[in-house]
């Protein structure tokens, strides 16, 4: 019996969430040319797709539990979002468009200087008001080479085996750089991070 209460209850207060993802932005900060950023700007897209459905909301008796156990979650990227709401231009203004359709809206910008790589994921509610959001950095590498001349010489005689080592003159270092790199598992754990564990009303 309590059970078909409880299951009647989260039918009671199911519901729809839309979800729009903008696709991913990139913001270079960089002088240092050699370092490109390229990645698929609809992944975002995907990963929400995968992990909106844990977000939690409130169950009606006092706790919380997954959108997935009785809520339709529905995400949209810039190509489908068309066929929900098609009388707002969602290129133009996606925040504008997620506000007037009451909907949440995912944004995703990748920032990147000559040493430091940060992801950041927002996500808006309905009223264009940040509920949450999550940053992943990746830094450039830095080894430095010692120069320096060592000559090794070893010679052997009637006191056994001798080595003499010769140190040259010392050059300033070599830099080394390892840039950073911007891979499918940043992006895939920035937004899982976003959704996971999240409270929405």
């Amino acid at each position: 019996m309590i059970m078909i209460a409880s299951l009647l209850m989260n039918f009671a207060f199911a519901g729809i969430y839309d979800v729009y993802v903008a696709p991913m932005t990139f913001t270079s900060m960089q002088s240092n040319q050699q370092i490109t950023i390229n990645h698929d700007m609809s992944a975002p897209y995907y990963y929400s797709s995968l992990y909106a459905n844990q977000a939690r909301r409130p169950n009606g008796a006092g706790g919380y539990q997954p959108l997935s156990i009785s809520d339709e979650v529905r995400v949209f990227n810039h190509k489908t979002i068309k066929y929900a709401h098609p009388y707002c231009d969602y290129d133009a203004d996606p925040m504008g468009c997620s506000v007037k359709n009451g909907h949440y809206y995912v944004e995703t910008n990748v920032t990147f200087n000559d040493t430091q790589m940060i992801v950041r994921t927002t996500l808006y509610d309905k009223d264009a008001t940040i509920i949450n959001s999550i940053s992943r950095t990746d830094d450039m590498v830095v080894h430095w080479i010692r120069q320096q001349e060592i000559t090794i010489i070893e010679s052997e005689g009637r006191m056994g085996k001798q080595t003499v080592t010769h140190y040259g003159k010392e050059e300033l270092p070599l830099k080394w750089e390892i840039p950073y790199e911007l891979i499918q598992q940043d992006i895939q754990q920035a937004i899982m991070g976003l959704w996971i564990g999240i409270k929405i009303d």
